[in-house]
């Protein structure tokens, strides 16, 4: 299979193509992205792209002329991008990659990056949602990942392709940026009074979930969340870090103070914070996947890192650990 991975700059992109990489069923991975890998590629191919550049994306996607392709060219409010950035990056490079992809006709499959926001957190939503669950998404990232998923699904249908759709926690490892990473990680933490639980997934099962889904042309929806969900305040015990409960009302003044030391916080995860986000985890035994690290896990490895800051795209920032973020 040729497989192509859009938005293969991104820590997930790099990880799904590395362990694509290590598949001997994969014969050949292309992709491209704003940004290149930080990790080096032994058989992948990148080029640059931008998000509405349809006429480069267009010809990267018809000279390689790929079977599987991979939507990961998704930006979250907060990690890479303003919350205006992400959105409108999102929405071009989605309609750039499926209007290449609609003028070929070799694509058999589409495996596209979700997330477990598009359950939302309204008076409908079951405390456990589970890929029955209809999507409600009551905040932009959410709304923005339904769209995705809605668009992927109507292009896989008129090509006649099958369509995987990930839907991942939030993604933690050591020097990741994202926005709940790194207001975990301020010194003190100003968090709602609430016993509701979260779950995150660590890199490097989120990548080798998208793999595998990808490599075995899996058709449907999965749930991707590591066992074990924390509290808020168990999170921050895990770093050390000094909470400052607060009531869920306050807890809006605490979204503002987090501005101050340039570690703006999102609506997905003060919903995430205040509300829990808790799923029925789907069986990835199927795909051949097992994943390793429990919620716990990766927060310990998200604290184990140096100070995380929002990302420039004209720098070049280390997105994960060489030794624990290690996909393969």
């Amino acid at each position: 299979m040729r497989v192509l991975v859009a938005g293969m700059g991104s820590a997930i992109g790099t990880g799904v193509t590395r362990a694509l990489e290590r598949n001997d069923q994969v014969e050949a991975i292309a992709g491209f992205d704003l940004e290149p890998p930080r990790r080096w590629m032994r058989r992948a191919d990148f080029q640059f792209a931008r998000p509405n550049d349809h006429e480069r994306v267009a010809r990267i996607v018809a000279e390689f002329q790929p079977t599987v392709v991979v939507h990961a060219w998704v930006f979250e409010p907060r990690a890479r991008s303003s919350p205006g950035q992400a959105r409108a990056r999102t929405v071009a490079g989605t309609e750039s990659l499926l209007g290449a992809i609609a003028k070929i006709d070799t694509v058999e499959h589409i495996t596209v990056r979700s997330g477990i926001s598009v359950y939302g957190s309204g008076r409908g939503t079951p405390e456990r949602p589970n890929i029955d669950t209809l999507a409600r998404p009551t905040s932009t990232f959410g709304d923005m990942l339904a769209r995705v998923e809605e668009r992927c699904a109507q292009s896989a249908t008129s090509l006649g392709a099958t369509m995987a759709a990930m839907r991942l926690a939030p993604i933690m490892a050591s020097y990741l940026p994202n926005p709940l990473g790194r207001y975990l990680r301020l010194p003190v933490v100003p968090i709602p009074m609430t016993t509701k639980r979260f779950g995150v997934v660590h890199l490097v099962d989120a990548a080798k979930s998208i793999a595998a889904a990808a490599s075995t042309q899996y058709q449907g929806t999965l749930n991707v969340m590591a066992s074990d969900p924390v509290t808020p305040i168990e999170a921050l015990t895990i770093g050390r870090r000094i909470p400052v409960p607060v009531l869920p009302v306050a807890f809006r003044l605490g979204r503002s103070l987090a501005e101050i030391p340039g570690t703006p916080l999102p609506e997905h995860i003060a919903e995430l914070l205040s509300r829990g986000a808790v799923v029925t985890s789907s069986d990835m035994s199927a795909l051949g996947v097992t994943m390793t690290r429990t919620t716990k896990d990766a927060l310990a490895d998200l604290y184990s890192a140096g100070r995380l800051i929002d990302v420039d795209l004209s720098r070049s920032l280390p997105l994960v650990d060489e030794r624990t973020a290690e996909v393969g």
